[in-house]
């Protein structure tokens, strides 16, 4: 690998929850997360995301990319790329922002309440 390795982050999940729900939660969860909406294609189930320059990064762009998949759930794949494509300390810290967004997700659609109750 070399000084420009691809340091992008992913997490893919999928819901037993209905597509355009999960498309409006994970809108809120975006913007719970401190996310700015760039543009949500409610067409095409994506949506594009920044961050600003923090202490460690100097921004990240996040796709949210979601479809149903074979099984007939809600597949989610969240990608994270650092605005600067030579970050060192970014990964690690982008991949936590990731996680954060994931979680978020996964209680707009799971709230504590309700789990296990087949929602």
């Amino acid at each position: 690998m070399g000084l420009f390795s691809d340091k992008s982050c992913r997490i893919d999940l999928a819901y037993n929850v209905e597509l355009n729900y999960v498309f409006n939660a994970a809108c809120r969860a975006a913007q719970l997360c401190g996310y700015k909406i760039e543009n949500c294609d409610n067409y095409n189930y994506m949506i594009y995301l920044s961050k600003g320059m923090s202490m460690l990064t100097w921004g990240e762009q996040v796709t949210v990319a979601m479809g149903v998949i074979p099984d007939g759930r809600t597949g989610v794949s969240i990608v994270s790329q650092p605005k600067l494509g030579t970050e060192f300390g970014a990964r690690k810290q982008n991949q936590k922002n990731v996680e954060l967004l994931a979680s978020m997700l996964n209680q707009l659609l799971y709230p504590p309440n309700t789990q296990g109750m087949g929602y």
